[in-house]
């Protein structure tokens, strides 16, 4: 079987939490004899291995369009590449193609599986225009996939509206083992176990970044460390604000896993500022880090987290969350992050993940092959 995932920046994961899930779920399918096609936009076309029976697809999109219009157009050209390589079953993270399906041949239809990440339009760095392209492209998404999956509980009460069927299938995560160096860590900040604060993000407004960004201006015996890639505009315009305190150290982006869960395991308290989206793999993966963790109350975090973590949802609630932990014993605090160990390793597993999107594969496969007999 042939399965393509489209709608990443390709692999290996140098952005966020779809391109994790494609390099994870590629890897594991492909190792089971799948044949895995990933998509990344680049200049040229061009096709290479990233491993067993898994290859990157670059697909020519041209520099000289909007960034927005790039991105229309890497979804548009991804599709056509599936039809010209008779790809049985796709997968595309996110819905912002759906628009496309209205310019193919409608048997493609058949074949896609949409996971629409979460409420896309609610992001604050969509202008108007943007905002109403993405409500139209989930309802054609909606309304023309084959299978719908959802990464979130919370995700799918609130897609009922659609009155269609609904797979939930979360994201993974791999428990830590052995207890990571500290010493990476202090080769990276001087910083010592347990002595600061962790946001590993992409520094996006919708990911609380500022907010969190003023608590520690504001109370400099705190150590902050802020993991996330830097060479957007408002990435580089957060940095050159508050890139001189002291008390607050830019790493830019690392995607060593090693080296990333160090930093997770070792940090005081794991801040996580994700107001929108379904679950992120970067709280599941600090989670399985044995963090404690204090996120963005929303539906979605809670979803995942339950009563296993502290909430914030404006500037005080953060202010007086941080100083309530300061308050909560050893003994707590080790509890907490057992469960949410835990649960890691009951719900959140790639190997389960893969079984149940291969289960889908399989589905949509017999399905098309009966309707090609008639």
């Amino acid at each position: 079987m042939r399965i393509a995932i489209l709608g990443t920046r390709g692999i290996p994961n140098r952005y966020g939490g779809f391109e994790r899930f494609a390099e994870e779920i590629s890897c594991i399918l492909g190792s089971r004899g799948l044949e895995v096609f990933v998509t990344r936009p680049a200049a040229n076309s061009g096709m290479e291995v990233f491993s067993l029976n898994v290859l990157v697809v670059d697909i020519p999109v041209s520099k000289l369009l909007p960034e927005n219009l790039q991105t229309i157009a890497y979804d548009f050209l991804s599709l056509k590449w599936c039809l010209k390589n008779n790809i049985d079953v796709i997968v595309e993270c996110g819905y912002a193609f759906s628009p496309s399906l209205l310019l193919l041949p409608r048997s493609i239809r058949n074949k896609i599986i949409t996971n629409p990440d979460g409420l896309e339009y609610n992001r604050s760095k969509w202008g108007v225009i943007a905002r109403l392209y993405l409500k139209l492209s989930e309802h054609l998404a909606f309304r023309y996939s084959a299978q719908i999956v959802c990464d979130n509980k919370a995700l799918v009460d609130v897609y009922r509206k659609y009155n269609r069927k609904l797979n939930y299938i979360p994201y993974g995560a791999h428990p830590i083992g052995a207890i990571p160096n500290p010493d990476i860590v202090r080769k990276l900040s001087n910083f010592n176990h347990n002595e600061y604060y962790l946001v590993i993000s992409r520094i996006t407004p919708e990911n609380s970044i500022e907010l969190i960004l003023n608590y520690f201006v504001g109370n400099k015996n705190r150590k902050l460390l802020v993991v996330g890639d830097t060479n957007s505009t408002y990435a580089y315009k957060i940095r050159k604000v508050y890139g001189d305190y002291e008390n607050i150290t830019f790493l830019g982006g690392i995607y060593d896993q090693v080296v990333l869960n160090a930093l997770r395991y070792h940090c005081k308290l794991y801040i996580h500022g994700h107001t929108a989206g379904g679950t992120n793999p970067s709280l599941l993966e600090a989670m399985a880090c044995r963090c404690f963790i204090l996120a963005h109350k929303n539906q979605f975090n809670q979803a995942v987290l339950g009563d296993d973590a502290l909430y914030f949802s404006n500037a005080n609630s953060l202010a007086e969350r941080i100083d309530e932990f300061d308050c909560i014993e050893a003994d707590t605090i080790e509890s907490s992050k057992q469960r949410n160990f835990n649960k890691i390793k009951l719900y959140y597993s790639w190997e389960k993940v893969a079984d149940e999107y291969e289960m889908i594969f399989n589905q949509i496969a017999c399905l098309n092959k009966d309707k090609s007999k008639f």
